[in-house]
């Protein structure tokens, strides 16, 4: 157990040893031996500055990518909304002109079916009127038809040239809603096209926007590295230094503190190394037969409380 508190404060005095080297070691003039850590430490320290700034070129150049990232982003989401509001603009559009054309379409057939049974019709009329006429005696009742058959006669074209009329104006709005029609849905094409380019693009631009992103991180990450190794190298001389520092009892001028707490390690590592030291010492007296009757009965009494343990335990 005393070794073990050995081992825990030999740690804490290394700790506190480097602290004390890394807080004073600019204030004092050291022999040739100690100066060549000072020399390390401040040949660290240049090259440490040199790659710090050299990983600030790397995160201004990042910043800069992520920011143009961003902006593109928000571009194409912008481009993109404009070719959605356009796009969803035509639906109604293209769908009521659909339903004017379906109307317009099913007038089509009436008119090819109507004029064939008005001439039809106007030959019927025409040939009971003749018919009609040739009789030798006419009645009033006869009269009558012949009246009706001779205004049927001229309603007839009439109605023929009517039906023409619509007709031609029907065929004319048709034509006029399928070119509107054709219009829309060539823009509609368009926008399509023009919205997979648009991503395509922006896919592209920011993939290598990505991997550029990517190369400027790991360079910033190893310089990084670098750095920390640099600074965990210092540990070492700093440490050395701290020891020549406390061992001329030089204490930093703004953090005396420092030493006092290398000196209370040091104190307490010498008073359990006397511990162990004295230990021994009343060890080496003992008779060897009853120190390890001693060890025997003490293992002994370990394992008659493991089994009782897990005696108890089960149950």
């Amino acid at each position: 157990m005393t070794r073990l508190r050995i081992a825990a404060e030999h740690r804490k005095l290394s700790k506190a040893e480097t602290e004390l080297g890394l807080l004073g070691w600019q204030q004092v003039d050291f022999d040739r031996e100690t100066q060549r850590d000072v020399d390390k430490i401040q040949n660290y320290e240049r090259e440490q500055s040199r790659l710090t700034n050299e990983g600030a070129a790397f995160g201004r150049c990042l910043r800069e990518l992520l920011e143009k990232r961003d902006l593109k982003r928000r571009q194409f989401t912008e481009a993109r909304r404009q070719l959605i509001a356009e796009r969803r603009a035509l639906i109604e559009p293209i769908a009521r002109i659909q339903k004017q054309l379906v109307v317009y379409r099913k007038q089509e057939p009436q008119y090819e079916r109507r004029i064939p049974e008005l001439d039809r019709e106007l030959r019927e009329v025409q040939r009971l009127y003749t018919s009609l006429l040739s009789t030798d005696r006419h009645t009033a009742q006869t009269r009558d038809e012949l009246v009706h058959l001779r205004e049927r006669t001229v309603s007839i074209p009439n109605e023929k040239a009517d039906l023409r009329t619509q007709h031609m104006r029907t065929a004319s709005e048709i034509k006029t809603l399928e070119g509107q029609l054709l219009k829309l849905n060539e823009r509609s094409a368009e926008l399509d096209v023009a919205g997979r380019e648009l991503e395509a693009a922006y896919l592209v631009e920011d993939r290598d926007l990505a991997n550029e992103i990517r190369v400027q991180e790991r360079g910033k990450a190893r310089l990084e590295k670098e750095i920390d190794a640099l600074e965990g190298a210092k540990a070492n001389p700093y440490q050395q230094i701290g020891r020549v520092l406390a061992d001329n009892g030089l204490a930093p001028m703004n953090q005396p503190h420092a030493l006092d707490k290398v000196r209370r390690f040091r104190l307490s590592i010498e008073h359990l190394e006397s511990k162990i030291a004295l230990s021994l010492e009343v060890c080496s007296h003992d008779d060897p037969e009853l120190l390890r009757i001693s060890y025997s009965l003490w293992a002994g009494m370990i394992v008659v409380l493991i089994a009782v343990a897990l005696i108890f335990s089960v149950w």
